[in-house]
């Protein structure tokens, strides 16, 4: 129903895919690798917790709710949770959000986990050195992968079942997050994530140059492609221009793709509006998300291009809201998730943490710069002991717009982890 995924923006049918026999449209779809899957506090109970209570808190997000009878992970003949099948077992995946148990929406969505979250969470573990914590989300996402490369967008921690739909922007989030524990850990542990994933995004390229948003899709996404260019980037990087991954994906073939790919988001995506620029939600798409805009102002940075600024200064100007009252969260400040006409009037956690980590690297530190730090302390300032961030300043929800809700979310959580941290792990290169 929604073409684009963003992490706090929730289709309003998901808790129905995920909630059934999803996995019976996969029939025909390659076989999971499966593998061992290393558990990591809470799971196993022998690991130390994490010090830092946000740390912790996102560490408790792993696996359902009410978890089913524990089986054990360690042994090759019980190998990772869904592997091979089309459910069943639990997995050790993230959740998404952090409902109420009073609230409505706590069936439908309480074990739901987009794999960009657990992608995200991965990043956020590695930035502060919680390796355990990110080998077990690593592992899981690594035995689900399908043989082509493939995994899907979301999955039930509690049933094992999955959404249908496979799409880029996950993926290349998957295999941004796999590169990320390659470059810190300089380990080849899971370079078949990253090969798998490289290769496969390659094959949803159009006659445009640019990425599909899945194979069952013709529209096109700013943000899939700007990460997808952004982890080939990164991965030329770390592979140097004599080094191959897995079989024979080489630095040439690798660089190549990301130069290609590159050029064409800022031939067909990237609009100029006088000082300013701003990128389009996607081919053909007047929507203009915030989101998107801080992506591509940080993913502009590192390619050394001059309108990076005037992206950002569109992010600022356009977007930014000033201090006002939260019934029963405080005052927050920050951006909304769209621009323009009919656009949620919400304050959007996880773009406002974007928004002001893509402020920092581009150096513009005036003050719009400077209130999106302050929003981002802010929001820091509602994790409580038992809950994380808030997702937004109040709820909405529209079919066009998607939904917003106060509850705690594990995107926002793990945003907050990476803009604390001095690691700089996206649009590295």
């Amino acid at each position: 129903m929604f073409r684009i995924r963003r992490a706090c923006i929730v289709p309003l049918v998901l808790g129905v895919a995920l909630g059934g026999s999803a996995d019976v449209a996969h029939a025909q779809k390659a076989k999971r690798r499966g593998g061992e899957v290393r558990e990591a506090w809470p799971a196993d109970a022998k690991r130390k917790a994490p010090s830092k209570p946000l740390v912790r808190w996102l560490a408790r997000q792993v696996g359902p709710t009410t978890p089913t009878t524990k089986k054990r992970r360690s042994s090759k003949s019980n190998v990772a949770f869904a592997a091979q099948s089309a459910g069943g077992n639990s997995l050790l995946l993230i959740r998404s959000f952090d409902i109420p148990i009073s609230d409505a929406a706590y069936g439908r969505l309480t074990d739901a986990s987009y794999t960009y979250d657990n992608a995200l969470a991965t990043f956020a573990f590695l930035s502060v050195g919680a390796q355990s914590q990110a080998v077990q989300l690593l592992d899981q996402l690594k035995a689900l992968q399908r043989t082509d490369g493939s995994i899907e967008y979301a999955f039930n921690v509690k049933s094992g079942t999955s959404a249908a739909q496979v799409r880029a922007g996950a993926m290349a989030w998957v295999g941004y997050a796999a590169l990320a524990y390659k470059k810190v850990y300089d380990s080849t542990k899971y370079d078949a994530v990253i090969a798998g994933v490289a290769r496969y995004l390659l094959t949803l390229r159009n006659s445009s140059g640019l990425i599909k948003g899945g194979p069952d899709v013709n529209w096109v996404s700013t943000q899939h492609n700007l990460l997808a260019t952004g982890f080939l980037r990164d991965l030329a990087a770390k592979l140097g221009t004599r080094g191959t991954l897995g079989t024979g994906l080489s630095y040439t073939e690798v660089n190549n793709a990301a130069n290609s790919l590159g050029n064409a988001i800022l031939a067909n995506l990237i609009v100029q509006e006088g000082s300013l620029a701003y990128f389009r939600q996607g081919v053909g798409d007047v929507k203009i998300p915030a989101d998107v805009q801080a992506l591509g102002a940080m993913y502009l940075q590192a390619r050394g291009d001059g309108r990076a600024a005037q992206v950002a200064n569109y992010l600022q100007q356009r977007f930014y809201v000033a201090p006002r009252a939260a019934t029963g969260i405080g005052t927050l400040s920050g951006f909304r998730p769209y621009s323009g006409t009919g656009a949620p009037d919400v304050i959007w956690s996880e773009g406002t943490i974007q928004a002001s980590l893509a402020l920092d690297r581009t150096s513009l530190l005036g003050l719009s710069a400077t209130a999106a730090n302050a929003a981002v302390l802010q929001i820091a300032g509602t994790v409580k002991t038992n809950t994380g961030p808030v997702g937004a300043d109040k709820d909405s929800s529209s079919e066009e717009w998607g939904e917003y809700h106060t509850w705690g979310t594990s995107a926002a959580g793990s945003w907050l982890l990476i803009r604390a941290s001095s690691a700089q792990l996206l649009f590295d290169n």
